[in-house]
Protein backbone atom coordinates (compact mmCIF):
# COMPACT_ATOMS: atom_id res chain seq x y z
CA UNK A 1 0.00 0.00 0.00
CA UNK A 2 1.33 3.45 -0.89
CA UNK A 3 2.46 5.80 1.87
CA UNK A 4 -0.07 8.46 0.70
CA UNK A 5 -2.95 6.03 1.16
CA UNK A 6 -1.68 5.03 4.61
CA UNK A 7 -1.57 8.70 5.69
CA UNK A 8 -5.05 9.28 4.28
CA UNK A 9 -6.49 6.33 6.20
CA UNK A 10 -4.70 7.49 9.36
CA UNK A 11 -6.22 10.98 9.05
CA UNK A 12 -9.69 9.51 8.53
CA UNK A 13 -9.27 7.42 11.68
CA UNK A 14 -8.19 10.47 13.71
CA UNK A 15 -11.12 12.58 12.49
CA UNK A 16 -13.56 9.77 13.21
CA UNK A 17 -12.12 9.35 16.70
CA UNK A 18 -12.45 13.10 17.35
CA UNK A 19 -16.11 13.08 16.34
CA UNK A 20 -16.71 10.02 18.49
CA UNK A 21 -15.18 11.71 21.56
CA UNK A 22 -17.19 14.89 20.93
CA UNK A 23 -20.41 12.91 20.53
CA UNK A 24 -19.69 10.94 23.67
CA UNK A 25 -19.10 14.20 25.61
CA UNK A 26 -22.36 15.69 24.40
CA UNK A 27 -24.59 12.66 25.03
CA UNK A 28 -22.96 11.22 28.16
CA UNK A 29 -21.43 14.29 29.73
CA UNK A 30 -23.72 17.11 28.65
CA UNK A 31 -23.45 18.86 31.98
CA UNK A 32 -19.67 19.07 31.84
CA UNK A 33 -19.79 20.13 28.18
CA UNK A 34 -22.20 22.98 29.02
CA UNK A 35 -20.08 24.14 31.94
CA UNK A 36 -17.04 24.53 29.72
CA UNK A 37 -18.91 26.83 27.34
CA UNK A 38 -21.26 28.48 29.86
CA UNK A 39 -21.55 32.25 29.41
CA UNK A 40 -21.01 34.36 32.54
CA UNK A 41 -20.65 38.05 33.36
CA UNK A 42 -19.54 40.21 36.27
CA UNK A 43 -19.16 43.90 36.99
CA UNK A 44 -15.83 45.25 38.18
CA UNK A 45 -17.34 48.59 39.16
CA UNK A 46 -17.95 49.62 42.75
CA UNK A 47 -21.29 48.84 44.36
CA UNK A 48 -21.53 52.51 45.35
CA UNK A 49 -20.68 54.98 42.56
CA UNK A 50 -20.81 58.70 41.85
CA UNK A 51 -23.61 59.91 39.60
CA UNK A 52 -21.24 60.53 36.67
CA UNK A 53 -19.33 57.25 37.01
CA UNK A 54 -19.40 54.41 34.50
CA UNK A 55 -20.35 50.79 34.97
CA UNK A 56 -17.98 48.22 33.45
CA UNK A 57 -19.14 44.66 32.78
CA UNK A 58 -16.88 41.87 31.56
CA UNK A 59 -17.78 38.48 30.09
CA UNK A 60 -15.87 35.21 30.14
CA UNK A 61 -16.07 34.93 26.34
CA UNK A 62 -16.78 37.06 23.28
CA UNK A 63 -20.40 38.14 23.00
CA UNK A 64 -22.11 38.27 19.60
CA UNK A 65 -24.79 40.75 18.48
CA UNK A 66 -24.66 42.80 21.68
CA UNK A 67 -26.70 46.04 21.71
CA UNK A 68 -28.59 48.41 24.03
CA UNK A 69 -31.62 46.14 23.72
CA UNK A 70 -29.73 43.50 25.70
CA UNK A 71 -29.27 45.82 28.68
CA UNK A 72 -32.11 47.10 30.88
CA UNK A 73 -31.58 49.64 33.68
CA UNK A 74 -34.20 50.10 36.40
CA UNK A 75 -35.26 52.86 36.98
CA UNK A 76 -35.07 53.54 33.24
CA UNK A 77 -32.40 55.93 32.03
CA UNK A 78 -30.78 56.59 28.68
CA UNK A 79 -27.29 55.14 28.53
CA UNK A 80 -24.24 55.45 26.35
CA UNK A 81 -23.17 51.97 25.34
CA UNK A 82 -19.57 51.11 24.45
CA UNK A 83 -18.18 47.65 23.77
CA UNK A 84 -14.56 46.57 23.49
CA UNK A 85 -13.02 45.36 20.24
CA UNK A 86 -12.71 41.80 21.53
CA UNK A 87 -16.43 41.73 22.46
CA UNK A 88 -15.73 40.70 26.07
CA UNK A 89 -16.37 44.02 27.81
CA UNK A 90 -19.02 46.74 27.82
CA UNK A 91 -19.03 50.16 29.49
CA UNK A 92 -22.31 51.86 30.44
CA UNK A 93 -22.67 55.54 31.29
CA UNK A 94 -25.85 57.56 31.78
CA UNK A 95 -26.24 60.27 29.13
CA UNK A 96 -27.28 62.88 31.70
CA UNK A 97 -25.76 61.28 34.79
CA UNK A 98 -27.44 58.89 37.18
CA UNK A 99 -29.87 60.33 39.72
CA UNK A 100 -28.33 60.92 43.17
CA UNK A 101 -29.16 58.68 46.13
CA UNK A 102 -30.82 56.05 43.95
CA UNK A 103 -30.75 52.28 43.86
CA UNK A 104 -30.28 50.98 40.30
CA UNK A 105 -30.52 47.48 38.86
CA UNK A 106 -28.88 46.39 35.61
CA UNK A 107 -30.44 43.37 33.87
CA UNK A 108 -28.68 41.52 31.05
CA UNK A 109 -31.01 39.58 28.76
CA UNK A 110 -30.90 37.50 25.56
CA UNK A 111 -27.11 37.70 25.35
CA UNK A 112 -25.41 34.92 23.41
CA UNK A 113 -21.74 34.01 23.62
CA UNK A 114 -19.50 32.90 20.80
CA UNK A 115 -19.92 29.33 22.11
CA UNK A 116 -23.56 29.54 21.05
CA UNK A 117 -24.97 29.36 24.58
CA UNK A 118 -27.13 32.08 26.15
CA UNK A 119 -26.09 34.05 29.23
CA UNK A 120 -28.04 32.90 32.24
CA UNK A 121 -30.19 35.59 33.87
CA UNK A 122 -27.80 38.11 35.42
CA UNK A 123 -28.51 41.36 37.26
CA UNK A 124 -26.34 43.82 39.19
CA UNK A 125 -27.29 46.31 41.92
CA UNK A 126 -25.50 49.59 42.53
CA UNK A 127 -26.17 52.81 44.47
CA UNK A 128 -25.41 56.39 43.54
CA UNK A 129 -23.78 58.46 46.23
CA UNK A 130 -23.46 62.13 45.58
CA UNK A 131 -24.80 65.16 43.78
CA UNK A 132 -22.69 67.08 41.30
CA UNK A 133 -21.72 69.56 44.03
CA UNK A 134 -20.47 66.90 46.44
CA UNK A 135 -21.86 64.61 49.10
CA UNK A 136 -24.52 67.07 50.33
CA UNK A 137 -27.95 66.80 48.69
CA UNK A 138 -30.50 69.59 48.71
CA UNK A 139 -33.90 68.39 49.87
CA UNK A 140 -37.07 70.53 49.79
CA UNK A 141 -35.36 73.73 48.78
CA UNK A 142 -33.15 74.99 51.58
CA UNK A 143 -33.08 71.83 53.70
CA UNK A 144 -29.72 70.02 53.40
CA UNK A 145 -28.86 66.53 54.59
CA UNK A 146 -25.97 64.17 54.13
CA UNK A 147 -26.87 61.22 51.95
CA UNK A 148 -26.13 58.91 54.91
CA UNK A 149 -29.25 60.28 56.61
CA UNK A 150 -31.58 59.51 53.72
CA UNK A 151 -34.04 56.65 53.45
CA UNK A 152 -32.04 54.64 50.92
CA UNK A 153 -29.08 54.41 53.28
CA UNK A 154 -30.98 51.87 55.35
CA UNK A 155 -30.16 49.40 52.58
CA UNK A 156 -26.41 49.97 52.75
CA UNK A 157 -23.74 50.60 55.34
CA UNK A 158 -21.92 53.92 55.47
CA UNK A 159 -18.49 53.36 57.05
CA UNK A 160 -17.92 55.61 60.10
CA UNK A 161 -15.05 58.09 59.77
CA UNK A 162 -13.10 56.33 62.53
CA UNK A 163 -13.23 53.03 60.59
CA UNK A 164 -12.53 54.46 57.15
CA UNK A 165 -9.02 54.42 55.64
CA UNK A 166 -7.72 57.91 54.84
CA UNK A 167 -7.53 56.94 51.19
CA UNK A 168 -8.95 54.00 49.27
CA UNK A 169 -6.64 50.99 49.33
CA UNK A 170 -6.42 49.08 46.06
CA UNK A 171 -6.67 45.33 46.62
CA UNK A 172 -6.75 42.83 43.76
CA UNK A 173 -9.33 40.18 44.70
CA UNK A 174 -7.91 36.72 45.18
CA UNK A 175 -11.29 35.08 44.55
CA UNK A 176 -13.83 36.12 41.93
CA UNK A 177 -16.75 33.90 42.92
CA UNK A 178 -18.82 34.18 46.08
CA UNK A 179 -18.08 36.16 49.24
CA UNK A 180 -14.66 36.45 50.80
CA UNK A 181 -12.89 38.63 53.36
CA UNK A 182 -9.48 40.08 52.49
CA UNK A 183 -7.23 41.34 55.31
CA UNK A 184 -4.07 43.28 54.45
CA UNK A 185 -1.74 43.40 57.44
CA UNK A 186 0.50 45.96 55.75
CA UNK A 187 -2.40 48.37 55.18
CA UNK A 188 -4.30 47.40 58.35
CA UNK A 189 -7.41 47.13 56.22
CA UNK A 190 -10.20 44.64 55.66
CA UNK A 191 -11.92 44.52 52.26
CA UNK A 192 -15.11 42.58 51.58
CA UNK A 193 -15.52 41.11 48.10
CA UNK A 194 -18.49 39.43 46.46
CA UNK A 195 -18.09 37.84 43.02
CA UNK A 196 -14.89 39.82 42.50
CA UNK A 197 -16.51 43.18 43.32
CA UNK A 198 -15.52 45.26 46.34
CA UNK A 199 -18.42 45.67 48.75
CA UNK A 200 -16.78 47.69 51.54
CA UNK A 201 -13.47 48.46 53.23
CA UNK A 202 -12.56 49.12 56.88
CA UNK A 203 -9.61 49.93 59.11
CA UNK A 204 -8.60 47.11 61.45
CA UNK A 205 -6.16 46.41 64.25
CA UNK A 206 -4.23 43.17 63.87
CA UNK A 207 -1.78 41.48 66.24
CA UNK A 208 1.02 43.56 67.65
CA UNK A 209 4.64 42.59 67.05
CA UNK A 210 5.42 39.39 68.94
CA UNK A 211 1.73 38.38 68.89
CA UNK A 212 1.14 38.46 65.14
CA UNK A 213 -2.10 37.56 63.42
CA UNK A 214 -1.67 34.28 61.48
CA UNK A 215 -1.32 34.58 57.72
CA UNK A 216 -2.93 32.35 55.13
CA UNK A 217 -6.33 31.23 53.86
CA UNK A 218 -8.95 30.44 56.49
CA UNK A 219 -12.73 30.43 56.79
CA UNK A 220 -15.28 31.52 59.37
CA UNK A 221 -15.68 28.56 61.74
CA UNK A 222 -18.10 29.94 64.31
CA UNK A 223 -20.07 33.13 65.02
CA UNK A 224 -21.03 34.55 68.42
CA UNK A 225 -22.89 37.78 69.15
CA UNK A 226 -20.68 38.37 72.20
CA UNK A 227 -17.76 36.07 72.97
CA UNK A 228 -16.18 36.04 76.43
CA UNK A 229 -12.39 35.75 76.39
CA UNK A 230 -11.27 33.77 79.44
CA UNK A 231 -7.63 34.46 78.54
CA UNK A 232 -7.96 38.24 78.82
CA UNK A 233 -11.16 38.65 80.84
CA UNK A 234 -13.07 40.79 78.38
CA UNK A 235 -16.00 40.70 75.96
CA UNK A 236 -15.50 40.51 72.18
CA UNK A 237 -18.73 41.56 70.42
CA UNK A 238 -19.67 40.16 66.99
CA UNK A 239 -16.98 37.50 67.09
CA UNK A 240 -16.12 35.17 64.22
CA UNK A 241 -13.57 32.45 64.93
CA UNK A 242 -11.32 31.59 62.01
CA UNK A 243 -8.36 29.68 63.53
CA UNK A 244 -7.82 28.33 67.05
CA UNK A 245 -8.10 31.22 69.54
CA UNK A 246 -8.11 33.86 66.77
CA UNK A 247 -11.26 35.87 66.00
CA UNK A 248 -12.53 38.79 64.00
CA UNK A 249 -14.45 40.97 66.46
CA UNK A 250 -15.55 44.45 67.46
CA UNK A 251 -13.36 46.58 69.74
CA UNK A 252 -13.38 44.63 73.03
CA UNK A 253 -14.70 45.91 76.35
CA UNK A 254 -14.12 44.93 79.97
CA UNK A 255 -16.79 44.09 82.59
CA UNK A 256 -16.32 47.63 83.92
CA UNK A 257 -17.65 48.94 80.63
CA UNK A 258 -14.33 50.37 79.44
CA UNK A 259 -13.85 49.79 75.70
CA UNK A 260 -10.70 49.75 73.61
CA UNK A 261 -10.44 53.09 71.82
CA UNK A 262 -11.24 53.52 68.13
CA UNK A 263 -8.10 55.61 67.77
CA UNK A 264 -6.21 52.31 67.79
CA UNK A 265 -7.76 51.24 64.49
CA UNK A 266 -5.08 51.12 61.82
CA UNK A 267 -2.41 50.17 64.38
CA UNK A 268 -1.15 46.70 65.29
CA UNK A 269 -2.19 46.49 68.93
CA UNK A 270 -4.25 43.29 69.38
CA UNK A 271 -3.14 39.96 70.81
CA UNK A 272 -3.54 38.34 67.39
CA UNK A 273 -7.24 38.83 66.71
CA UNK A 274 -8.57 41.18 64.03
CA UNK A 275 -10.40 44.11 65.58
CA UNK A 276 -13.05 46.20 63.83
CA UNK A 277 -14.73 49.43 64.88
CA UNK A 278 -18.17 49.84 66.42
CA UNK A 279 -20.80 49.36 63.74
CA UNK A 280 -18.37 47.98 61.18
CA UNK A 281 -17.99 44.71 63.11
CA UNK A 282 -21.76 44.13 63.15
CA UNK A 283 -21.93 44.83 59.41
CA UNK A 284 -19.18 42.28 58.68
CA UNK A 285 -20.79 39.81 61.11
CA UNK A 286 -24.19 40.08 59.39
CA UNK A 287 -22.67 40.00 55.89
CA UNK A 288 -20.51 36.91 56.54
CA UNK A 289 -21.60 33.33 56.91
CA UNK A 290 -20.05 30.28 58.50
CA UNK A 291 -17.71 29.04 55.78
CA UNK A 292 -16.96 32.47 54.28
CA UNK A 293 -13.33 32.48 53.09
CA UNK A 294 -10.83 34.72 54.90
CA UNK A 295 -7.49 35.56 53.24
CA UNK A 296 -4.91 37.23 55.50
CA UNK A 297 -1.71 38.48 53.90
Amino acid sequence: MEIKNIKKIFHIILISLAFFVLGFSIFFGAKEYSNVYRVSAKTISEKEINIDSEIEIIFNQRIVFLSKDNVEIIPATNINFQSSEDGKRIILRSERGFSPETKYEIKLKDIRGVSGLLLEGVSFIFYTLEDKDGKILKIDGNDEKYYSDLELSKERFIVPETSRPEKEIEIIPKLTEGKYIDVSIENQAMTLFENGMKVNQFLISSGKYGMSTPLGIFSVKRKEINHWSTSYGLWMPYSMQFFGPYYIHELPYWPSGHREGEDHLGIRVSHGCIRLGVGSAKYVFDWSEVGTVLYIH
